[in-house]
């Protein structure tokens, strides 16, 4: 990453579009007297366009200011959050004494977000309260932002954003006071918009973890980290250990020797028939999910496909495409 100069904020290349990204000190807004406060080092902050000082970032799926660098639906900004930074005018830096990231917590909260957890854990660097450390940052973070899938039958995924919100506290100019700032991440569409699947996820388990158990299962008071309902955890990166060959904890599917998922049957695994059959037998527990719309039948099918597995990547594989699930 580049060092910063006072004259940063002005100093900046436009990567807008797919030009070269460089790292760039984000003041974030609010009060000048505070602002030093706190300060976001991001790479290839674009908008708005110079001769003013760009402050969020405005990035197409693939090109360079999308860190991944594939087009896959999603892109990945990088960043570092600092503290007494001595390059903002007009404010002296004292002391940093807590720095507080919205929607990083994992307490319930609807738009609870990773990425912003991640970040957070990050800023235990900084030793608060009392950090004196002049221009003193965190290890680099990652925000990823999914395109906002097709609706209906057209097929194109569009533009989305996500927006960094902070509040940190300490002494600038003499005063105690906080410095509420900001970032918004915008990612486009490349191209016509159109994504095949193998575009969009590393195999077959993985497009099941993004497409059902993400938007459908490890959500706020069921299968996220907080809740974990029935001992459950259907996170991506977590669901793939908490579900094959695992038994489950409704006794009566135990008892009639259903697992989870149990790889090669789908009629013995509990997770499938709650998502596909409609009565459940006696003693199985509610349909799922509880929320929203049923699991479509193409999805349905994938998981099915899943569970039998193939021939060369053999049942309920956590990696790999399996046949058929690619469409």
């Amino acid at each position: 990453m580049l060092r910063r100069a006072d004259a940063v904020l002005l100093a900046v290349l436009v990567c807008s579009w797919g030009s070269v990204a460089r790292a760039v000190e984000v003041r974030g807004g609010g009060s000048k007297s505070t602002d030093c406060i706190a300060v976001i080092d991001a790479d290839g902050a674009n908008s708005p366009a110079p001769p003013k000082a760009p402050r969020d970032v405005d990035c197409v799926d693939g090109s360079a200011c999308d860190a991944d660098g594939l087009r896959n639906a999603r892109c990945e900004f990088t960043l570092r959050l600092c503290v007494n930074s001595t390059h903002v005018t007009g404010c002296m830096p004292e002391r940093a004494d807590s720095l507080d990231i919205e929607h990083a917590i994992d307490n319930g909260d609807p738009r609870f977000d990773t990425d912003f957890q991640a970040l957070q854990l990050r800023t235990s660097h900084f030793g608060f309260p009392d950090n004196e450390s002049l221009n003193d940052c965190s290890l680099g973070s990652a925000i990823t932002v999914p395109l906002r899938p097709p609706s209906g039958n057209s097929g194109v995924y569009k533009a989305a954003k996500k927006q960094l919100r902070y509040t940190a506290f300490g002494v600038g100019n003499g005063k105690i006071g906080k410095d509420k700032d900001k970032m918004k991440f915008t990612c486009r569409p490349e191209g016509n918009g159109m994504y095949s699947p193998r575009d969009l996820f590393t195999g077959t388990f993985d497009r099941i973890s993004q497409q059902v158990f993400a938007t459908s299962c490890a959500l706020s008071g069921c299968h996220d980290s907080e809740s974990h309902q029935a001992n459950q955890i259907l996170l991506p990166g977590a669901a793939y250990s908490q579900i094959v060959n695992v038994t489950p904890t409704t006794a009566a599917a135990a008892s009639d020797g259903l697992k989870r998922i149990t790889p090669g049957d789908p009629t013995l695994s509990l997770l499938y028939l709650k998502i596909h059959e409609r009565p459940l037998p006696v003693g199985y527990g509610a349909g799922m999910p509880l929320i929203g719309q049923d699991v479509s039948d193409q999805l349905q099918e994938i998981i099915r496909l899943w569970i039998i597995g193939d021939g060369t990547l053999g049942p309920a594989p956590e990696t790999g495409w399996v046949d058929r699930t690619d469409q």
